[in-house]
C-alpha cells in the first residue's frame, strides 16, 4: 500500500464529475513486468527448494516408495484388532453372501460356467487386499465387465470363426466337446484379463490416474445404462426357457428380441414360473424390507444367497430338471485351477483396452462415492486394479471390477480396512473346495433373474433425463445418443458414439464461448459486462472471450473483437482516400495513445481480458499477433490483462511478447486503465 494512496493511486475515468467518480486504489498500479519483478525472488526460492527435494532421492526414499506399492503392510502395522477386526469380519462375511451368487450368475453371463465366476470372486479379491487402499471396494465379478467378456469371447470363438479356422482339417464345431469349448473360451477371457492388468498396472506406475476425469458422469451413466439393457436382454431367453440362435453384429439387440418373440411359443412354463417367483421375492425383500427397515436391520437380508440355497434344495427334491425340463447349473468340480498361461490373441487387444478403461472408471467412481473421509490415491488404485487382473489371469479368471451392490454393502457395514476381503475370500475358497458341488441343481432361471435384478438400478438411470434436460442440454444429447447407438447398433458403438460426441460438443461449446465488452460499475473499481450501469470513456473498449484461444476459436475471436470494437480492415481497404495517422508506439514501454481527431475511429485503446485463455496454441498466437498489428496500423493500442500463467509462458516462448510489448501487459483491468488513461485525455 502506498504512503499516500489518495495521491498516487487515484485515477479519474472521465472529466464529467456528474457521471464518473474518483476510485481510490490501495496499491500502486503495476504492469505485468513490475509484478514479475516483485515475485521473481519467491519464484527462485521455490525452484531452489524443488532442486534440493529432487536431490534427496536416497535409499530410504526408494524403500518407502516400494513399500507404498503394498498398502497391506501399512494396514497390518497399524491394525487395531479390538476396533477393526469384528467390523472387517462381519462386513467381509456379509459381502461373501453376494460374491457367491453373483459369481455364479456373472460366470454364466460371460458365456463361461459358474466355476469361472467363482474363480473371479476369489483371486482378484485376495490381490486387491494386498495392493488396494479403499476398504469399501469389493473387487470381483461385475455385470458390465462380464457382458464385455462375452462380446470378446464371441468375437474370437463364434461358431462361424471356428468352422473357418478348422476348415483346412475338415474339422467342425461338433468335434469339440462342450467342456473343451468352455475351456477355450476361458483361456481367451483370461487373455483379456492379462491385457487389462498390464495396461492398468502401467498406467498406475506412470501415475496417470488423472485420466478418469476425462469420462463425464453423464457419459458413464448412459454407458452403464446401455450395458444394463444388453445384460437384461441376454438373460431374457434363459429366464423364459426360450432357445434362440446366437446373434452378433450391428442390430444385435433388435434381432435378439425378434428371435425371442418368434420362438415365444416354445417357452418353458417351468422356467417362466420360476422367474416370476424369483422376481417377486427379490423385489419384495430388496426394495421393500431392506429399504423400509434399513435402520432397524443389522445388515441387509442376503436374499440372493437365501434364494440360491432355497432354489437348489427345491430343485433337488422336486427334480425340476427331469420333471419340468428346467435347466440347471450342472457340475461344479471342486478345487482351484492350477496356474496356466492365458491365451493371448491380437484380436482382443482393442476391446481389452476399452475394458481396462471401464474397470478403472467404474471402480474409482464407486471408491470416491463411498470414501468420503480420506482422499483416494488414484495412482495406487490403478496399480491394485492392474495386479488384481494380471495375477488372476493365470488362474482362468475373466476381467474383474467392482460391483456397486457389494461396495455399498461394505459402506453400510462400516468396513474399516481392505482386510475384510480376506474373510470374503475364505468363504469363496470353502465353496470352491467343498461346497460347490452341492449347487449343481440350482435352476438357471434363478441366476438369470438375479442378474437382471442386479442391474435394475442402472436401468432406472433413465430418471436422470428430465434433470439433464433442465440443467445441460449438451449432457442430455450425449446421454440419449450413447444409449440409442448402443441399443440400435451394438454395445461397442455406445462407447465410440459417446466419446466422439463428447469431444465434438466440447469443441463446439468452446466456439460458442461468450464474447462481450466490459465496463466499469459506477463508483466501483469492478468491471462487468457492459450495460446501462457501466461506464467507460468512449475511446476505451474492454473485451473478453470466455474460452481458450486455439484453432477452433481463433477466427471467431478476431471477427467478434473487430465487430464489437473497431474493424481496422475497413480503413485499410480505403487507404488511398483516407489518411490514417499511425503512431510510433514503443513495443516495450506501453506509451499512452492520445485522442486524434483526424482518425475515422473513436476507439483508441482496446483492453483484452485474457483470464479465460487456459490454453493457447500456435493458431491463437498468430491470430492475437495479427490483431495487435492490425489495430496498431490504425493508431489503436492493445493491452492484455489478467493473463494466465500458461499464456504468459507461451508468450515468452514466442514472438508475441515482442509484438505486444511487455509494457502493454497488466495484471488487471484496473492497472491498465489507471496507468494509461490520463485526466487530460478525459
Amino acid at each position: 500500500r502506498p504512503e499516500n494512496p489518495g495521491n498516487q493511486g487515484q485515477k479519474r475515468l472521465s472529466g464529467d464529475k456528474d457521471e464518473f467518480e474518483h476510485v481510490t486504489l490501495l496499491r500502486l498500479p503495476k504492469t505485468q513486468s513490475d509484478l514479475d519483478d516483485l515475485t521473481e525472488k519467491q519464484h527462485q526460492d521455490k525452484e531452489s527448494a524443488n532442486k534440493q527435494c529432487t536431490e534427496c532421492w536416497t535409499r530410504e526414499n526408494v524403500c518407502t516408495y516400494i513399500l507404498s506399492m503394498f498398502p497391506i503392510v501399512h494396514v497390518l502395522r497399524h491394525y487395531k484388532i479390538k476396533e477393526f477386526l469384528l467390523k472387517d469380519a462381519i462386513s467381509g462375511l456379509s459381502t461373501a453372501c453376494l460374491h457367491f451368487p453373483q459369481g455364479m450368475a456373472f460366470g454364466i453371463l460371460s458365456t463361461l460356467a459358474p466355476k469361472y465366476g467363482l474363480y473371479t470372486s476369489f483371486f482378484p479379491v485376495v490381490l486387491y487386499v494386498i495392493f488396494g487402499t479403499c476398504p469399501f471396494v469389493s473387487f470381483g465379478t461385475n455385470a458390465v465387465i462380464s457382458l464385455f467378456t462375452a462380446n470378446i469371447i464371441q468375437s474370437q470363438l463364434s461358431p462361424s470363426i471356428l468352422l473357418e479356422g478348422n476348415s483346412s482339417s475338415n474339422a467342425s464345431v461338433g468335434q469339440i466337446s462342450e467342456e473343451d469349448f468352455v475351456e477355450m473360451k476361458a483361456a481367451v477371457a483370461a487373455g483379456s484379463s492379462l491385457i487389462v492388468g498390464i495396461l492398468l498396472l502401467s498406467l498406475g506406475l506412470l501415475r496417470l490416474g488423472f485420466i478418469a476425469t476425462y469420462m463425464s458422469t453423464p457419459f458413464v451413466g448412459s454407458f452403464t445404462t446401455t450395458a444394463a439393457i444388453h445384460i437384461m436382454s441376454s438373460q431374457v431367453p434363459k429366464s423364459l426357457g426360450v432357445r434362440i440362435p446366437s446373434v452378433s453384429g450391428p442390430g444385435k439387440l433388435v434381432i435378439t428380441y425378434f428371435e425371442i418373440f418368434k420362438n415365444i411359443t416354445s417357452a418353458n412354463v417351468g422356467s417362466i414360473v420360476t422367474s416370476i417367483i424369483c422376481i417377486i421375492i427379490l423385489a419384495f425383500v430388496k426394495d421393500f424390507i431392506n429399504e423400509k427397515f434399513k435402520s432397524k436391520l443389522f445388515m441387509p437380508i442376503p436374499i440372493d444367497l437365501i434364494l440360491v440355497i432355497l432354489g437348489t434344495v427345491i430343485s433337488y427334491f422336486g427334480e425340476l430338471n427331469s420333471n419340468f425340463n428346467i435347466p440347471v447349473v450342472g457340475n461344479i468340480p471342486p478345487g482351484v485351477p492350477p496356474p496356466t498361461l492365458p491365451d493371448l490373441k491380437t484380436g482382443i487387444i482393442g476391446d481389452s483396452i476399452v475394458v481396462a478403461i471401464i474397470v478403472f472408471v467404474l471402480t474409482i467412481s464407486m471408491a470416491k462415492v463411498c470414501e468420503t473421509k480420506n482422499a483416494i490415491n488414484a495412482d495406487q488404485e490403478l496399480v491394485a486394479y492392474g495386479m488384481a487382473n494380471l495375477g488372476s489371469s493365470f488362474f482362468r479368471c475373466f476381467p474383474s471390477c467392482v460391483a456397486p451392490p457389494r461396495t455399498i454393502l461394505l459402506k453400510t457395514m462400516d468396513s474399516k480396512t481392505t482386510f475384510n476381503g480376506i474373510f470374503s475370500a475364505l468363504v469363496i475358497l470353502l465353496i470352491l473346495l467343498f461346497l460347490g458341488e452341492y449347487f449343481q441343481y440350482l435352476p438357471l432361471p434363478v441366476l438369470s433373474i438375479m442378474v437382471i435384478m442386479a442391474v435394475k438400478n442402472l436401468l432406472l438411470q433413465f430418471r436422470q433425463l428430465p434433470r439433464l434436460w433442465k440443467v445441460n442440454k449438451y449432457d442430455f444429447t450425449v446421454w440419449v445418443a450413447t444409449v440409442a447407438s448402443g441399443v440400435f447398433i451394438d454395445f461397442a458403438y455406445a462407447l465410440y458414439c459417446g466419446v466422439g460426441l463428447s469431444i465434438f460438443l466440447i469443441v463446439f461449446q468452446s466456439q460458442r464461448g461468450k464474447k462481450v465488452l466490459f465496463g466499469k460499475l459506477k463508483n466501483e473499481d469492478l468491471y462487468t459486462e457492459e450495460s446501462k450501469f457501466t461506464v467507460l470513456p468512449p475511446y476505451v473498449k474492454v473485451f473478453k472471450m470466455e474460452a481458450s484461444l486455439y484453432f477452433a476459436t481463433a477466427e471467431s475471436f478476431r471477427e467478434t473483437l473487430f465487430k464489437l470494437t473497431w474493424d481496422p480492415r475497413e480503413i485499410n481497404k480505403d487507404s488511398n482516400e483516407v489518411t490514417i495517422p499511425v503512431e510510433s508506439l514503443s513495443s516495450t514501454t506501453g506509451e499512452k495513445a492520445p485522442p486524434d481527431d483526424t482518425t475515422n475511429n473513436e476507439t483508441k485503446i482496446v483492453i483484452i481480458d485474457c483470464s479465460s485463455f487456459n490454453y493457447v496454441d500456435t493458431n491463437g498466437i498468430s491470430t492475437l499477433s495479427l490483431v495487435v498489428k492490425e489495430f496498431r496500423s490504425v493508431g489503436i493500442i492493445v493491452f492484455l490483462v489478467r493473463c494466465t500463467s500458461s499464456f504468459l509462458a507461451v508468450m515468452a516462448r514466442s514472438d508475441l511478447m515482442e509484438t505486444v510489448g511487455e509494457g502493454n501487459i497488466y495484471p488487471d483491468i484496473v492497472d491498465a486503465v489507471a496507468l494509461n488513461i490520463m485526466d487530460t485525455q478525459l
